[in-house]
């Protein structure tokens, strides 16, 4: 049977990348019998969406950032389109 610290050690890999069938089993059997484990996990899977939230959310105002031109740059290049 793994640690708890093998087990959040695990928990925290399983976020970036699938383990091997052989670990899952392990974790998932260890998660069924220890609710601190199972807090840890429910913590780090919060922790992750709303970081990933976030990054969503600040790349989107970026990008409408990028997107904003002042009116004088806009008639610029209704100009410069029409001439074509």
């Amino acid at each position: 049977m793994l640690t708890c610290k093998e087990i959040t050690q695990l928990v925290s890999e399983s976020l970036d990348r699938p383990l091997p069938l052989r670990k899952r089993v392990s974790v998932w059997m260890h998660l069924s019998m220890c609710r601190l484990c199972s807090a840890f996990r429910r913590d780090q899977l919060v922790l992750k969406e709303r970081i990933s939230d976030e990054l969503e959310r600040a790349s989107r105002e970026k990008m409408s950032e990028e997107v904003k031109l002042s009116a004088a740059a806009k008639q610029r290049m209704v100009k410069e389109l029409s001439k074509r």
